[in-house]
């Protein structure tokens, strides 16, 4: 049996880790840590678990456990996720891991000098779809190109530190996640070279009066040959979430989490949904979004001693990524 703690029960948490934590099986929460004690009891009564806290250091040295899910904002993660690492626990955090690249690195560093897991919750790696698409490309070549987008209408973005104002940008809090996946559907392959522009858009009808950076493109070429984009358009007209992944005759356009439709030898197109490939109830989201499948994972990997796939070993690569699209690396 496995012994995890919780620190952190916002919406984040109580929407997608506490339900897919609690259908694990061989995984028992022990204690859970909130300063909103709101929060605190909400949880703990829901799911049963005996310990509460509102010091994340009083439940570290009084509780037995495995590994932590430190679920919070990036800006206030370090301190809670470092002295859990440096307790010799296991870690699952949000993405982004950190409010930038620096934090991430001392996270990094704290996880292998205890020898442990610190694994971000990039669960697009683990979409139905994106496995899928991952997996009819390796049956022929290399990945050829592949595509990223995650686009919304958010033109009034503050300025962030990068632009000499305060707080993070929206590459780094939000389109990390399709940086990730970029990377993850070229083969995880060494990035060579990148051209990206940073653009800040507005209108008369749709102005950006904070003057911070809302439009990201770049073009990113992997050791593999394979060439990757990213389009992250925060002045775009809402939220659309989409990839491509192609390989030799073979192309693969995602709706992510949804849908699947796959181009082979110059047949006509096929379409799977999500819920299809996983062999699961449409309405079961968890299961084929991959949301389940990242809490699954990192268990696995901490009973059987391998590195998650999302760890900060592979996910550092991620980070410096995304501060070469934001041009600062």
């Amino acid at each position: 049996m496995l012994n995890v703690g919780f620190i952190g029960a916002g919406g984040r948490g109580q929407g997608a880790h506490y339900p897919s934590v609690h259908r694990l099986e061989g995984v028992n929460v022990q204690a859970v840590c909130e300063l909103d004690e709101g929060k605190l009891k909400q949880v703990a009564e829901k799911y049963n678990i005996p310990r509460t806290f509102t010091d994340h250091r009083e439940m570290l040295e009084t509780v037995d456990l495995d590994a932590v899910y430190c679920i919070m904002h990036e800006n206030w993660l370090l301190q809670p996720a470092l002295d859990c690492l440096n307790a010799g626990k296991h870690v699952m955090t949000e993405k982004p891991p950190g409010k930038n690249s620096g934090e991430t690195k001392q996270l990094l560093e704290a996880a292998i000098a205890n020898d442990v897991y610190c694994m971000t919750a990039f669960q697009r790696r683990f979409a139905a779809v994106t496995q899928e698409a991952v997996r009819l490309a390796a049956e022929r070549s290399d990945p050829t190109v592949v595509v990223g987008t995650f686009n919304k209408c958010m033109v009034d973005y503050p300025k962030s530190s990068v632009e000499g104002g305060e707080g993070q940008t929206t590459l780094w809090d939000d389109v990390c996640h399709v940086v990730d996946l970029v990377r993850f559907m070229a083969g995880l392959s060494d990035v060579v070279e990148v051209t990206a522009y940073q653009d800040a858009h507005s209108s008369e009808r749709t102005p950006n009066h904070q003057g911070g950076r809302n439009c990201y493109t770049g073009i990113i070429r992997f050791a593999n040959n394979c060439v990757g984009t990213v389009f992250g358009n925060r002045s775009s007209g809402g939220r659309v979430l989409r990839s491509e992944l192609h390989a030799v005759g073979l192309g693969c356009y995602m709706q992510i989490p949804g849908q699947i439709e796959i181009c082979e030898d110059n047949q006509s197109m096929r379409t799977l949904q999500g819920h299809e490939i996983t062999g699961t109830d449409a309405g079961d989201q968890p299961v084929y979004e991959g949301i389940l499948s990242v809490h699954q994972h990192f268990v696995d990997c901490i009973n059987n001693g391998e590195v998650p796939s999302s760890d900060l070993r592979d996910v550092i690569k991620t980070v410096k990524l995304v501060d070469q699209l934001e041009g600062i690396a």
